[in-house]
């Protein structure tokens, strides 16, 4: 059985103890491959790298989290559309709208970024992957990223899956707008809380081959697991948990996730 880490911040410092030897055990874990998001300019080069390090176990996905839009620069576009060319490099992203930390990144500077970051994605011809993230019961995040995909984006021909909506937490019409603009739900340790009830019912609703799995670690642990560090040898444990929910054989959903995420990334 194959499970893949869609997405993952291993170069995180709470990784600086063992970061080779976790890297190492994965296939152990059942766990073939790791997607390293560098989603900060000083992160960029540190996700190549360790791409580079670990070839036949990382890759790397680079852009702008929208709370770090204010450390973009023009000298640090260039910069990164001449990384994305990277062999090791396979989306840009994280990307997006993040309507919480406003008092970091206000929308104007937030939407600019995001639409500097979709013409890279259209210029490099290379998926994206999102973050987006509401403020409460306040879903404006999500329908702004949309309206910007709708305005922005064109979407990688010859693909099924151009883009993933990553760390899925929203309704079924969040999920059926992402759906309808080509991408997959990215799901993690979120949709093993108690309280989240309607994320799950909105996957279910989206259907089994809609997703991929993803930890976002070394946050966002499984339930059983939180409150310590996160890390992709819990991708077994996430897809037993959604294979369980949604009734799919685990070996079956295993094989429709790493294949969405072998075709989303290109490594097929």
């Amino acid at each position: 059985m194959e499970l893949i880490d869609s997405h993952a911040h291993l170069n995180d410092p709470a990784f600086d103890a063992d970061r080779g030897e976790l890297i190492a055990r994965l296939p152990q874990a059942g766990v073939t491959l790791s997607v390293e998001i560098g989603c900060a300019p000083e992160e960029w080069r540190p996700a190549l790298d360790l791409s580079a390090q670990y070839p036949a176990l990382i890759r790397a996905v680079l852009g702008v989290h929208p709370e770090y839009a204010p450390k973009l620069t023009q000298a640090g576009i260039r910069e990164l559309e001449n990384l994305l060319t990277d062999k090791n490099n396979v989306a840009v992203g994280e990307i997006g709208l993040d309507y919480t930390c406003l008092e970091i990144a206000d929308k104007n500077l937030q939407q600019d970024i995001f639409t500097q970051m979709l013409g890279l994605a259209n210029k490099t011809h290379l998926p994206v992957v999102l973050h987006v993230r509401r403020e409460g019961e306040d879903y404006a995040a999500y329908e702004d990223t949309f309206a910007a995909l709708k305005r922005d984006w064109t979407p990688v021909s010859g693909r099924k899956h151009a883009g993933v909506l990553h760390c899925f937490c929203a309704r079924y019409e969040e999920a059926k707008k992402a759906l309808d603009q080509g991408l997959l739900l990215g799901i993690n340790g979120c949709f093993t809380y108690k309280r989240n009830e309607y994320i799950r019912e909105a996957v279910k609703k989206a259907g089994a081959d809609k997703i991929i799995f993803e930890t976002d670690c070394p946050y966002l642990s499984p339930q059983g697991k939180r409150g310590t560090r996160n890390d992709p040898s819990n991708i077994p444990l996430i897809a037993q948990f959604t294979a369980d929910y949604l009734n799919v054989p685990l070996e079956e959903l295993a094989q429709i996730t790493t294949k969405n995420a072998r075709e989303l990334y290109g490594l097929e």
